[in-house]
C-alpha cells in the first residue's frame, strides 16, 4: 500500500521529529568521543546506544508508516498567498492612479492610520470600515444619478450648482454631492485630504512651502475678505458676534498676523472651513458661501500685521473703530482689571508715555491713532502739515492695503434721530462688505467682567476700577486730550479726504470727531448735575 500526501501541519510535524532524531545522533557521538577519552564512562555509555538505536528505527518506521512529505504541497499554498498578495496589491495601485489632482498618491492608507490621526482623519464611519477591510464601497454610498454641472471648475466627482453673479458679489447657495470616487478619496486619503480640498480649495500643503511659510508663487488674497482689525474697546467684538450668522468668522480673536504668523492664519482659515463644510454635510443642509473674515485689534497699530496684509491679502476690506481717546483709555483700563484681576496694574500716572512693564498693553502711546492709521498709506504723507501732525514717525505699508470702512463705537448704538442714522449704517456696512442679508440692530454687549459671580472678586475689581475723572488721573487726561485734538484733525482733514476710505453718515461723523476737542468728563460732570 503506497504511503499519502501529507498535509503542511503533518509535514512540519515529521520536520521537527527528523530534527530531534539528528540533535540524538550528535549526543551519542559526543558520547563515543568521551568514552574514548575516558574509559571509566563506557560501560554506561555502552547501556545507552542500543535504546538510542532502537528509538531512531522506532522513528523511521512511525514516520514511514505516516506519510510521506512533499514539499510540493506547501509550494503549491505558498504560491497561492502569493497570487492574492499580488491581486490586493494591484487593486490599491489601480484605486492610487484613478485619484484626481486633489489627492495624494503617496499617502499609504489603513484603518489604524486613520484612527491614529485623530481630529486630522476623517471619522471612520460603517462606510469606511467596510471599504478598508473589503476594498468595495457600501451600496449605501451609491448617491443616485450625478447632476451636470454649469460648467464648474469643481474637482473631478463634486458636483456644484454655479451660483449667479450679482453687482460683482457672487450670491452662492452650494449644494455639495459626492460620487463614488469621491467618497472613495475621502477614505483612501481621509488623514490628509481636508473637505475644504475636497470642494474646490488647492491643497494646502501646495500653499506652504517647506520651510513652514508662505510659498513666494503663491496666491492666497482670495482666502480673505474682510478683517476688523481695531481699535481694541470700540466695539470689535460686538462686530464680530453681529456678523458671524451672515459671514463665516472664527469664534475668537485671530491674530496670528501681529506675529509674522500668516502660514498659520491659512491653517486656521481651512479648519473654520472644514469644520462649517463637516457641519453643512452631517445635517444635510445647503453650504452657504459667504465673506470669510477674521477679528484682531491689534493689527491696527501692528507693523507686523499691516506689512502681511499689504503682501499677502492686498484687497482685503479693513473694519476699524475708533473712540474719543480719553474713554478709550478709561475702557481698555478698566477691562484689564475685570478681566485679570490677579495682576495690579499700575497707577494712570506711569502710563502717559510708552507701556511700561507691568502696564499690560495700556497706555498713551496707543492711542496715536492718526500714526497707527497712517500705516495704511491711504493719504499723501509728502506736506509739512500733515507730517507735523504725527509724532511716532512710522512709515506707511509700501504697496496697498484694502479698502477702510472707519466708524466711531457711538455709532453702533441706536441713534437719536428715530434710529435714522442708525439703520444708514447698517446698510452702508452691508454694502462695503458685499453681504445679502441686512444686518440687524447691534445688540447691548454684556460688559460685566468673568469673575463677577466671585464676590470677594467683584468687590476688589470694583475698587480697582477707574473713574478717569476724577482728580488723581488728571495727568494721563491731558496727555490723552492732546493725542484727541491731534488725531481728529488728521483724520478729518487727510484720512477722510482718501477715496479708499469710508464712513457712514459724513457729517455726523465729523461732528463725533470735533467732539474729541472737549473733554468727555465735563460732559459726564454736567450730566450728573442734571440728575
Amino acid at each position: 500500500m503506497g504511503r499519502r500526501e501529507c498535509s503542511v501541519a503533518e509535514g512540519a510535524h515529521e520536520i521537527r521529529q527528523s530534527h530531534k532524531i539528528k540533535v540524538k545522533i550528535a549526543q551519542r557521538g559526543n558520547m563515543q568521543h568521551h568514552e574514548h577519552n575516558n574509559p571509566q564512562s563506557a560501560h554506561a555509555t555502552k547501556s545507552i546506544q542500543p535504546r538510542l538505536g532502537a528509538n531512531h528505527e522506532g522513528n523511521n518506521r512511525s514516520t514511514g508508516s505516516r506519510c510521506r512529505f512533499n514539499l510540493r504541497t506547501l509550494s503549491v499554498l505558498l504560491a497561492t498567498t502569493s497570487v492574492t498578495s499580488f491581486i490586493v496589491l494591484s487593486f490599491i495601485i489601480d484605486l492610487s492612479r484613478e485619484e484626481d489632482q486633489y489627492t495624494t498618491p503617496s499617502i499609504h492608507w489603513s484603518k489604524r492610520k486613520i484612527l491614529s490621526e485623530g481630529s486630522k482623519a476623517i471619522p471612520v464611519d460603517r462606510e469606511a470600515d467596510i471599504f478598508l477591510r473589503t476594498g468595495k464601497l457600501s451600496d449605501k454610498l451609491n448617491i443616485g444619478k450625478q447632476q451636470e454641472s454649469s460648467k464648474s471648475n469643481a474637482p473631478d466627482g463634486i458636483i456644484v450648482e454655479t451660483p449667479a453673479i450679482q453687482g460683482g458679489h457672487a450670491q452662492k447657495s452650494t449644494r455639495t454631492l459626492y460620487s463614488h470616487k469621491h467618497k472613495r478619496n475621502r477614505l483612501l486619503h481621509g488623514a490628509t485630504l481636508s473637505l475644504a480640498e475636497m470642494n474646490g480649495w488647492p491643497p494646502l500643503k501646495d500653499l506652504i512651502g517647506g520651510d513652514g511659510n508662505i510659498a513666494s508663487y503663491e496666491d492666497i488674497s482670495w482666502l480673505l475678505d474682510f478683517a476688523i482689525i481695531g481699535f481694541a474697546k470700540t466695539g470689535t467684538t460686538s462686530i464680530l458676534r453681529h456678523l458671524s450668522d451672515l459671514t463665516h468668522l472664527p469664534p475668537s480673536e485671530t491674530c496670528d498676523l501681529v506675529v509674522n504668523g500668516t502660514a498659520k492664519l491659512v491653517r486656521q482659515l481651512y479648519e473654520d472651513r472644514n469644520k462649517r463644510l463637516d457641519k453643512a454635510e452631517r445635517n444635510e443642509d445647503e453650504f452657504e458661501e459667504r465673506p470669510r473674515g477674521l477679528k484682531c485689534p491689534q493689527d491696527v497699530s501692528s507693523e507686523f500685521s499691516m506689512h502681511n496684509y499689504a503682501k499677502y491679502f492686498p484687497n482685503t476690506k479693513l473694519i476699524i473703530g475708533v473712540r474719543h481717546p480719553v474713554l478709550w483709555f478709561e475702557s481698555l483700563y478698566n477691562f484689564r482689571v475685570s478681566n485679570v484681576p490677579w495682576k495690579k496694574m499700575l497707577h494712570t500716572s506711569k502710563l502717559t508715555r510708552g507701556c511700561p512693564f507691568g502696564s499690560q498693553g495700556v497706555c498713551a502711546h496707543r492711542a496715536n491713532f492718526a500714526d497707527f492709521l497712517s500705516q495704511l498709506g491711504k493719504t499723501p504723507m509728502s506736506s509739512t502739515s500733515e507730517l507735523r501732525l504725527l509724532t511716532l514717525g512710522l512709515a506707511p505699508v509700501k504697496t496697498r492695503v484694502g479698502k477702510v470702512f472707519l466708524y466711531d463705537v457711538s455709532q453702533l448704538s441706536e441713534s437719536d434721530d428715530g434710529g435714522i442714522r442708525s439703520s444708514q449704517f447698517r446698510k452702508d456696512l452691508k454694502d462695503f462688505l458685499g453681504l445679502t442679508a441686512d444686518i440687524p440692530p447691534f445688540p447691548v454687549v454684556d460688559t460685566s467682567g468673568k469673575f463677577d459671580f466671585l464676590a470677594p472678586i467683584k468687590k476688589q475689581i470694583e475698587t480697582n476700577m477707574i473713574d478717569i475723572c476724577t482728580s488723581e488721573h488728571t495727568k494721563i487726561r491731558a496727555v490723552l486730550m492732546e493725542k484727541a485734538r491731534i488725531s481728529s484733525v488728521w483724520i478729518r482733514d487727510f484720512f477722510l479726504q482718501s477715496n479708499e476710505v469710508f464712513v457712514s453718515s459724513g457729517d455726523h461723523f465729523i461732528e463725533l470727531l470735533e467732539n474729541w476737542n472737549v473733554d468727555p468728563c465735563q460732559s459726564r460732570k454736567n450730566q450728573t448735575e442734571n440728575k
